[in-house]
């Protein structure tokens, strides 16, 4: 799978005026933010341009609500019916498969047809999915939910089902990998310092920050808000080379399934955060961060290589924290004399 750093070698200048400049775009439900620092404005938007064209390209291919994407076919097949699919919705098959298969089925990109979509969401192409059958794990969700219903061929990138009512819904991931994808797409315009938001998701930082309150040591300082109080900060993590991801409740709801069970992630964790070596992966693991007790999370994060994880979970009327692996995470105020973390914090 293409990851950001492949093409950084050969591309990053060696000089750069640290000047920020930021491009808004939406695309894929959110709105994407592109900070970078380049030589002049006009270059950085050309290359912020760029950037989210291929982001739109993106969502073409992997949104089920589009009806000639790749998804939207996949999720026409009947029973032992394939399908060959671009190299991207591929990929985002193949991480899927890899991190439902380290999380022990938590995550599962067949879960999202079912659930509950806004009065503003559009209809999808595939015409299935019902969350009024999730609860409890109905029998039609049992059916037709879990990754072991979906055969993977790479040599022939084909994609085959098992089951009937079989629905991909890549939004766990997908964000993930349009900002990777765009991140590589700067690189190719030699954009050696910047980041990529995806909406309230995922964020990838490369280089490091320019300008005022940039913070000493390199890299970008990233605050962790309080998922029970927005306006408080719980800490901040520094992004070197890499990407944070959060899921929670707070903004979405109820919108996180355990694909085991169809309930919802359990009330004691209110927030998860990855941070992995890119989008794609970071978006999967916090969401999966959400359904795992404390104990499953540090051995993901122990197994998987540049993966670390923070937890908010509920500590009588405010927010524990629990940190693992090697990232630079920092609590601040109060929230500092309630963390427990283990590893790099």
């Amino acid at each position: 799978m293409r990851t950001p750093g492949s093409v950084r070698a050969t591309c990053m200048p060696t000089e750069m005026t640290p000047t920020l400049h930021r491009f808004a775009h939406d695309a894929m439900a959110t709105t994407f933010e592109v900070v970078l620092a380049a030589r002049s404005r006009a270059y950085a938007e050309a290359a912020a341009d760029a950037a989210f064209a291929e982001i739109d390209r993106l969502e073409r291919e992997l949104s089920r609500f589009i009806p000639d994407s790749d998804i939207a076919r996949l999720n026409a097949l009947r029973p032992g019916d394939a399908l060959q699919v671009g190299i991207d919705a591929f990929e985002c098959l193949q991480l899927a498969e890899a991190v439902w298969r380290e999380t022990g089925g938590v995550f599962d990109v067949t879960v999202g047809g079912w659930l509950p979509r806004s009065s503003s969401s559009p209809p999808a192409a595939d015409g299935r999915g019902d969350a009024s059958d999730a609860g409890e794990g109905g029998p039609n969700f049992r059916a037709a939910v879990g990754m072991s219903l979906i055969e993977l061929n790479p040599p022939r990138r084909q994609v085959r089902v098992r089951s009937a009512g079989v629905v991909v819904d890549l939004g766990a991931v997908g964000k993930g990998y349009a900002v990777d994808q765009a991140i590589e797409m700067l690189w190719q315009w030699n954009i050696a310092q910047g980041l990529v938001h995806a909406g309230q998701s995922s964020v990838f930082a490369f280089g490091n920050a320019a300008g005022p309150g940039a913070p000493s040591g390199g890299g970008w300082a990233m605050p962790i808000r309080d998922p029970l109080d927005h306006s408080r900060t719980l800490g901040q993590v520094r992004l070197r080379q890499e990407s944070l991801s959060g899921s929670g409740r707070a903004l979405h709801g109820e919108h996180i399934l355990d694909p085991r069970t169809g309930l919802p992630a359990p009330a004691e964790t209110v927030g998860a955060w990855a941070v992995a070596p890119s989008a794609a992966m970071s978006d999967a693991f916090s969401t999966a961060f959400m359904l795992l007790p404390p104990g499953e999370v540090e051995a993901c994060c122990r197994r998987v290589a540049g993966l670390s994880a923070i937890l908010a979970r509920r500590d009588g009327a405010g927010t524990a924290l629990r940190s693992f692996g090697p990232a630079e995470f920092a609590p601040t105020g109060d929230a500092a004399d309630r963390q427990g973390c283990s590893g790099g914090c």
